[in-house]
């Protein structure tokens, strides 16, 4: 008995796939973007003779001239998406103990979550020609531009965490874990996919683990906020049509073409995370698979006695099949 007691004590990993059907993401997100460019008429004397010029100034001037600008794109709103992923857990129901490995959680996997798009553009005075308007600068100009998206919110556990298993009934324990994460983002604005955006962060995971049978069910809560200055965005756009409504006179549109390259980006996130999991524990000292620890187990184990390296006799993964691996087929011994 208190082998077998000792043994379960040293139970190995469970890994346990997240409930797809019983897990969400929910939150508000907000992604803004300062790209200095350039804006300029789709005007070309051989391929487009008929389309817009654009002049600097108010007055002079002829051709058609790029026009410093500076681009402030806001995608926001907010958010809900199932996730899926996984987790491996060691239960130490003996000295109360819970170790997390091996978190990844992932969302938008079956759809992307749209946000709208708000172009701020901040310009130099200018005129534009076919149509002629004069375009004051100065001043930033809002722009609603549809839909962006946020296509990537994955969360991958960088280091193993420990924490304290609370009894909470028939074998049910709650728990508290940090668990230190990456946060990889991936969107899409103007048509231009962003790339992996890479943060650090601690997702305080509150919940409770129950064993039934041999399985285990984690299911945990955890909210996190973040608000990150970004560095070299990977966001580079160029000649990306845009159509600019005359200002003064108003009432034609403008065919312009913009330009422009980020320089760094703002993310403000609040997030709030629901999962379950669920796992079944492999079978203690079943060297064999066939679901009974028994003389065919024993007997695997005595053929493979010595040097052993990545075989199933090896138990406890020490590159040896030797007395201890034995000792656990004898502690969980379950048929003939």
């Amino acid at each position: 008995m208190f082998l077998q007691t000792f043994l379960i004590s040293c139970i190995s990993f469970v890994p346990l796939e997240v409930d797809s059907s019983q897990s969400s993401i929910e939150g508000t997100f907000e992604q803004s973007t300062f790209l200095p460019g350039t804006l300029i008429g789709n005007w070309d004397a051989v391929e487009n003779p008929e389309g817009t010029s654009t002049i600097e100034g108010v007055w002079g001037g002829s051709g058609n001239n790029f026009i410093p600008c500076e681009l402030t794109p806001t995608l926001s709103g907010p958010f809900n998406s199932l996730c899926s992923g996984n987790v491996s857990i060691e239960p130490d129901a003996v000295f109360e103990m819970l170790t997390v490995d091996g978190f990844v959680l992932s969302s938008f996997n079956d759809a992307l979550g749209t946000f709208q798009v708000t172009l701020g553009m901040l310009y130099e005075t200018f005129r534009s020609v076919q149509p002629g308007s004069l375009y004051p600068g100065g001043i930033q100009v809002d722009i609603p531009l549809g839909e962006g998206s946020l296509d990537v919110l994955q969360f991958e556990q960088v280091a193993s965490a420990q924490t304290k298993l609370i009894p909470a009934g028939d074998k049910t324990w709650s728990f508290v874990a940090d668990i230190p994460v990456t946060v990889t983002m991936e969107m899409t604005v103007f048509e231009t996919p962003s790339g992996p955006i890479v943060t650090p962060g601690l997702l305080q995971l509150t919940g409770t683990l129950v064993k039934k049978g041999n399985a285990y069910e984690f299911t945990a809560s955890t909210s996190i906020g973040s608000k990150e200055f970004i560095e070299d965005v990977p966001i580079e756009f160029e000649n990306v049509p845009f159509e600019a409504p005359t200002i003064i006179p108003s009432g034609q549109i403008a065919h312009l073409l913009l330009s422009a390259q980020a320089e760094y980006a703002t993310l403000t996130m609040q997030t709030n995370i629901q999962i379950t999991a669920v796992g079944e524990v492999a079978t203690a000292g079943d060297v064999n698979g066939d679901g009974v620890v028994g003389v065919n187990d024993l007997l695997a184990i005595v053929a493979a006695w010595g040097p052993c390296a990545e075989c199933n006799e090896d138990i406890n993964n020490d590159g040896l099949v030797n007395v201890t691996d034995l000792l656990e087929v004898i502690g969980f011994w379950s048929g003939s």
